[in-house]
């Protein structure tokens, strides 16, 4: 994963306050120092919940989502990648080798004459040198171990995480297997909303640097294509509040 579903968890600012009184947080490797071993240790269930970001493409990834399965009461997706597969699961787009020959052989910016590429194993003086196995293919979460809740986003926004942690610590969760946001179209709240045309037939699609956007117009009606009524809400409309379309 990138980091930033790490960050929006930082971004929860003051709000982070609630939630550190209430929890205690026994592992978060980017932030804290624990290790593997210290989950390992713990009892079966021992952590009330699991907060699991990132999709899967490696044998490490695997065996801790299962170590996380295994020790967690609750276990939450949490963003995008790891509820759906997200930027990382482009790469199914591709083989596993011809993704490998372009980025450590073919990229521009790349200098590799003998073109060495990873291995699993590397025989070295001082011993061997292991690496993760990669996969064939990227897989979410819930195809490798069993999933309780979703939080969507890349990254998820605030709101939702205080949200979903608050109906956590109230005992208001819904039934399992539920999203953890509102179950409605982005347009349902978009600023722009009353400028909506009930049947926004277009006969072209213009590119945003094409036009002089208007900031207080759909931007269907403008030509744009904007996926707001395909996109789940709770972004607080980030990007038409900045004029451009929903992608």
């Amino acid at each position: 994963s990138c980091g930033g579903c790490e960050e929006a968890v930082v971004d929860l600012n003051e709000a982070i306050l609630t939630v550190v009184d209430a929890v205690d947080i026994v592992f978060w490797p980017v932030a804290m120092d624990f290790k593997r071993e210290d989950v390992e240790k713990m009892q079966d269930k021992e952590m009330a919940v699991c907060f699991v970001n990132g999709a899967i493409r490696s044998s490490e990834q695997l065996e801790m989502a299962e170590l996380m399965r295994k020790k967690a009461g609750l276990l939450v997706a949490f963003g995008s990648c790891a509820q759906l597969g997200g930027i990382p699961g482009l790469a199914n787009l591709y083989t596993l080798d011809g993704i490998m020959q372009r980025a450590y052989i073919e990229a521009q910016s790349v200098t590799n004459d003998q073109k060495i590429l990873p291995q699993v194993e590397t025989k070295v003086a001082e011993g061997k040198v292991t690496l993760p196995k990669l996969w064939e293919t990227v897989k979410t979460l819930d195809q490798v171990v069993d999933v309780d809740y979703y939080i969507p986003g890349c990254p998820p926004p605030a709101k939702l995480i205080v949200g979903a942690v608050m109906a956590i610590l109230e005992g208001k969760l819904p039934a399992k297997g539920s999203v953890l946001a509102p179950d409605i179209a982005l347009c349902e709240e978009c600023p722009r909303k009353k400028t909506k045309p009930d049947k926004p037939l277009l006969k072209e699609y213009k590119r945003p640097h094409e036009i002089i956007i208007d900031p207080e117009k759909c931007l269907l009606s403008q030509g744009l294509l904007c996926l707001g009524a395909a996109t789940r809400s709770a972004c607080d409309s980030a990007c038409v509040n900045g004029n451009m379309p929903c992608t």
